[in-house]
């Protein structure tokens, strides 16, 4: 039933930016089939239940393992689906101590959240035996995804859109980043058992993640003794998304119908994500000129502001922090695809291609060379 663990191959890198390869599954299709057809059978009470397509995405991401399931089936628990997603447990994880499991309880928890458009979730195996791993499976949701891999800011559906409807889109996606923000707090505390959820949690797990990196990095330690001595005493809790991006939404039109991703969650608020999304945005567009009907980075934060009902609070502490847990994670990326059997060649450029880096060597004024992202970008959000 195993297959050779791989990622594919990246492809050929240009001057300005590196496009990671994507995951696939390590499992054999055709196994995957015949043990998934019965466990989807008992699990919606569908003995005629027939999987008449199962492929795994070619864009889904470095660091999970997803099927796309056809599915046909007379009962009426799948009538109206548009198909099934199995999220399986990978062997190895860009995030540690975050594992499909705390992925699961996320969407179970947002199910009864109508402001936040999430997949339904339809069960969770704990039984290795099955397929060599945990999974569980959820709604496959109709609809379109901004590219990641290359980023949708270079090629695809989203650039080729008018820039009205593209525009039309973004907002829409800024109103339900925002939307996730007014969630109630409490509901989701499971992440400071985790270990994740508040400031400190967050301070000492990208500390030790940086850690797990024998090779020192001068750049990122400049960044986090900034951080200690501009640690917001009084930072109120909130819920965060992580990962907050358009990349992890699906869209149909200019609406997004579904958020996904829950790799990095915490307790830390909205600024968190809103400083993640733009510097994701500014990454994603390097080499190419900023697309037309793209909100600036002020308006990015005023439209935040309104939607939450507040003004953005020490705004540059999380720009900073969000710049370190990147420039960690650049790190700790090239690692896990030499390791998962990418050639070195295909990951050369991580070193040399790196936001984090080209940003925080201009915000402390170093004179290296800054082509992959300037701070000049973000500063105008700090006096907005």
């Amino acid at each position: 039933m195993r297959g050779v663990r791989k990622l594919r191959p990246a492809e050929a890198a240009t001057e300005t930016r590196f496009t990671p390869p994507a995951r696939t599954v390590s499992l054999s299709l055709d196994a995957l089939r015949e043990t998934l057809t019965p466990w989807l059978a008992a699990r919606f009470d569908a003995p005629d239940l027939a999987i008449t397509g199962i492929t795994s995405p070619g864009a889904a991401g470095v660091n999970n393992e997803t099927l796309l399931l056809d599915v046909t089936s007379s009962a009426p628990a799948l009538r109206g689906l548009d198909g099934l997603v199995v999220r399986l447990q990978s062997p190895t994880t860009l995030f540690p101590g975050m594992d499909i499991r705390s992925s699961f309880t996320m969407y179970r928890l947002l199910e009864d959240e109508p402001s936040v458009p999430t997949p339904r979730v339809f069960g969770f195996e704990d039984d290795i035996g099955l397929l060599g791993r945990q999974f569980f499976v959820m709604e496959r949701i109709d609809g379109k995804i901004p590219g990641d891999n290359p980023t949708y800011h270079h090629e695809g559906w989203v650039v080729d859109m008018p820039p009205a409807k593209r525009r039309e889109l973004v907002l829409g996606a800024i109103e339900t980043m925002a939307a996730l923000h007014r969630l109630p707090v409490e509901k989701f505390a499971f992440m400071k058992e985790l270990g994740v959820g508040t400031l400190a949690q967050q301070m000492a797990y990208w500390r030790g993640y940086l850690d797990s990196d024998t090779k020192a990095d001068p750049m990122l330690e400049r960044c986090w003794a900034w951080l200690l001595a501009n640690m917001p005493a009084d930072a109120p809790e909130g819920f965060c998304w992580g990962d907050a991006r358009i990349p992890n939404m699906i869209f149909q039109g200019t609406s997004c119908v579904g958020v996904l991703d829950w790799d990095m969650i915490s307790l830390c608020g909205g600024e968190y994500d809103l400083a993640w999304w733009l510097l994701q945005e500014m990454s994603g567009g390097v080499g190419k000129p900023r697309l037309e009907g793209l909100p600036a980075p002020v308006e990015t934060v005023q439209l935040w502001e309104r939607a939450v009902g507040r003004k953005a609070r020490n705004f540059e502490f999380w720009l900073m922090l969000n710049l370190f847990r990147l420039g960690a994670i650049m790190i700790r990326l090239k690692r896990f695809l030499i390791d998962a059997g990418t050639p070195p060649e295909h990951v050369a450029m991580i070193d040399t291609v790196n936001s984090a880096q080209s940003i925080l060597h201009s915000r402390f004024g170093t004179g290296v060379d800054q082509r992959h992202g300037h701070w000049d970008f973000l500063a105008p959000t700090l006096s907005a």
